[in-house]
């Protein structure tokens, strides 16, 4: 579930057509005072819970225009659309879809709890209280809730009263009950657009010139009130049974608590800044340990692939060829014991030849030269002439056995030649095998180390391994130039170091010992003293050693704000279950777990936020007796929450908060719609929590309504609201 955009038209700030588009992830709306943030996130839980409230129109028409008021919101769901269009001028609604593949919307109903039914069906919406706990946030639903009370700068005449009139008219619906005027000893009573109603007279109000009261005009029973009565006839304040002495030291002791405080703060402050120093150190070892980590498991992952480490260069063209290395070795093969084969049957053939004194020729010719030897003896010995004549005989027979000699010698010179070629092609043919072996041996034998069926696979791992050295490679680049800009051993002294200033900081916190002692509580009753005391002494009914010691404390009281400025003061009650009790009722009941079941699956993240938003790793809660305890330092004490200041509360709360969202949204993609709910956080934390609500975002869509435009660096979409 998605919202798309947000369009407007008459809505109280909002004269003229204003369209707010939305986009996945984390959206920002930035705007300063008075801009419309609270307007557009209560526009946004109208349309989206149309049957919670029955009639709002005098909330949100605008004042300035009579014309139309009216609003839609368009939500994508899935592939189809849904449209919620509602008039306020005549309290009307319609709800309307459009399906894959429409043209146009369709209206669905115009019955508030009708529409309230489909929504809950066709998006899955949880109930309005739930969907409130867990997936809205607003600054006055905050665990220390004050109202902000704007005093109006001093102009005169009719546009003073203008001003006046229509903040009045514009925030006494919503505001009564919200925050009294300044002074008053009882608070939730008035507007928190009239300041200015705490001392004699009229003091603030645009148009009236302020007054020393009316004598005879009594209103007792109304303390806070001064000036407006007879004496004797107003109470000077609670009627506690102390004396105006007894009065005054507990003024004192008050102011003293209040300097305690005060030095406390001081403190706090020094080591919050220490501990942002110790944090940001943090930070910067921790991107070196990162890489470290980083470059650990890619030594892991790189270990799977170990058979491809130390390869030859022409790894890939051996692997290309290796499919076709068997059909090039038999080609080869065959070709060669072709022209062995050839050889090797002419080699037979001169090896069949008989030998040079085998053939006729040679017997013929040493037949003719005994006969020409043996005619040459007889003649000698017969004296036979003509037998000498024989003799010639020896002439052919030297020649034919010369031409069989020359016949036997180039037989064998040629059976020299091809038993030469033989050998030369069987050691040719012992080559090509043994090359081929080579070749296709490191494919081979890598395909057996890897389980890879066929080549493809194995280029695919190669790939992947020559992938996890080159992130090695870069990383280790990385943290050469990290080694040489970050000096480790300092940074750990200067760590050493702030832990040192520290602890000392942190005994003396600890000597002072605050815990339970609510300042604004503190400043309220120091006021109500101050003022019934400044009084009695107008009254005569103090001594002059008090009164004179009152005349001296009177200058340091600062309660009363300049035009202008913003006042804190004190909010309406939350309700009788405890904020974390609600985050987990919520929580238990969208996901079917016991309250303890559901703390005990985000203790561990919120203790994570509590630490990193406090700024103080020693910072953790805990559920006990259906109490969440929170433990401060590194001792043994706890507190409950109800006992912990304002500023803790709502440390615990946003902690509770995150950690559920980021449990929530593994199941629920339900939009996340907040109105500045940590403006009361320090400037120092809105990074991180920029950083958490981007984190957030990468699952579920985050809106949020803010005055501080920081939250921009981590916002997919920021708009601004002139």
């Amino acid at each position: 579930m998605q919202l798309v955009d947000l369009v407007l038209q008459g809505v109280r700030r909002f004269s003229q057509s204003q369209k707010i588009p939305f986009k996945p992830g984390f959206n920002l709306v930035f705007g300063g005072n008075e801009s419309g943030k609270t307007t557009l996130f209560e526009c946004l839980v109208e349309l989206l819970f149309p049957n919670r409230i029955v009639d709002v129109k005098k909330d949100w028409v605008t004042w300035k225009s009579s014309g139309q008021s009216r609003a839609g919101l368009t939500i994508q769901h899935g592939e189809s659309f849904y449209r919620i269009l509602k008039d306020f001028n005549q309290n009307l609604l319609s709800l309307s879809r459009k399906g894959p593949g429409q043209d146009k919307f369709e209206r669905l109903s115009s019955e508030p709890s009708e529409i309230s039914a489909l929504l809950s069906e066709e998006l899955s919406l949880p109930s309005y209280q739930d969907y409130k706990t867990l997936f809205l946030e607003s600054r006055f639903w905050l665990p220390s809730y004050v109202g902000m009370e704007k005093t109006p700068e001093p102009v005169a005449g009719p546009v003073a009263r203008e001003d006046f009139g229509q903040t009045f008219k514009r925030e006494l619906v919503t505001d009564l009950g919200a925050g009294g005027f300044p002074a008053m000893s009882q608070p939730g009573f008035g507007d928190m657009g009239m300041p200015g109603m705490s001392g004699p007279g009229y003091p603030g109000m645009p148009g009236t010139q302020a007054g020393s009261g009316i004598p005879g005009f009594g209103m007792p029973g109304v303390p806070g009130i001064s000036g407006l009565g007879m004496p004797g006839t107003e109470l000077l304040g609670e009627d506690d049974g102390l004396s105006w002495e007894d009065k005054q030291k507990r003024l004192e002791e008050l102011k003293a608590q209040l300097k305690k405080i005060q030095d406390a703060e001081d403190i706090q402050f020094e080591i919050d800044g220490y501990n942002n120093k110790i944090f940001e150190i943090e930070k910067e070892k921790e991107r070196f340990k990162k890489i470290d980590e980083e470059i650990a498991l890619l030594n892991t992952e790189l270990e799977k692939y170990r058979f491809f480490r130390n390869l030859p260069e022409n790894i890939d063209q051996r692997i290309a060829q290796y499919d076709s290395i068997e059909v090039n070795r038999a080609k080869d093969l065959e070709a060669l014991n072709a022209k062995m084969v050839a050889l090797d049957e002419e080699l037979r053939y001169y090896e069949s030849l008989p030998k040079f004194y085998e053939p006729i020729l040679f017997k013929l010719g040493a037949g003719l030269i005994g006969a020409g030897i043996l005619s040459l003896i007889l003649s000698k010995l017969l004296t036979f002439t003509f037998l000498q004549w024989l003799g010639i005989l020896l002439a052919p027979g030297v020649l034919l056995i010369g031409i069989a000699l020359w016949q036997f010698l180039s037989a064998e010179t040629k059976r020299t030649e091809l038993r030469d070629q033989l050998k030369r092609m069987e050691d040719k043919q012992k080559s090509i095998i043994k090359e081929y072996q080579v070749k296709g041996a490191i494919v081979k034998r890598l395909m057996e180390q890897t389980n890879c069926d066929d080549t493809r696979e194995l280029k695919e791992m190669l790939e992947t391994y020559r992938e996890l050295e080159r992130k090695r490679t870069e990383l280790s680049r990385k943290k050469k130039e990290m080694q040489i800009e970050l000096d480790i051993d300092k940074l750990n002294r200067e760590q050493e170091e702030l832990k040192a200033k520290i602890a000392p900081l942190e005994e003396k916190l600890r000597v002072i010992g605050i815990a339970g002692i609510d300042k604004t509580e503190l400043n309220r009753e120091i006021a109500m003293l101050e003022s019934s005391l400044q009084r009695a002494k107008q009254l005569g009914l103090l001594k002059p050693k008090v009164a004179e010691s009152v005349q001296a404390s009177q200058p340091a009281q600062t309660n009363v704000p300049d035009a202008g400025k913003t006042q804190m003061v004190a909010g309406a009650p939350r309700g009788a279950m405890p904020f974390w009790e609600q985050i987990l009722d919520s929580g238990a009941r969208l996901f079917g777990f016991e309250k303890k079941e559901m703390l005990g699956q985000i203790l561990a993240r919120a203790n994570l936020y509590l630490q990193t938003l406090s700024a103080k790793r020693y910072l953790e809660f805990r559920l006990e007796a259906e109490q969440v305890l929170v433990k401060l330092g590194d001792m043994d004490h706890e507190q409950e929450l109800s006992q912990l200041g304002k500023t803790a509360a709502n440390l615990v709360y946003f902690s509770l908060k995150f950690a559920f969202l980021e449990m929530a949204i593994q199941k629920y993609q339900f939009p996340i719609l907040l109105d500045d709910p940590y403006v009361v956080l320090d400037e120092t934390k809105f990074l991180t929590v920029a950083k958490t609500l981007k984190r957030i975002s990468a699952r579920t869509q985050v809106v949020l309504f803010s005055s501080q435009k920081i939250f921009a660096q981590e916002a997919d979409q920021a708009l601004s609201l002139s």
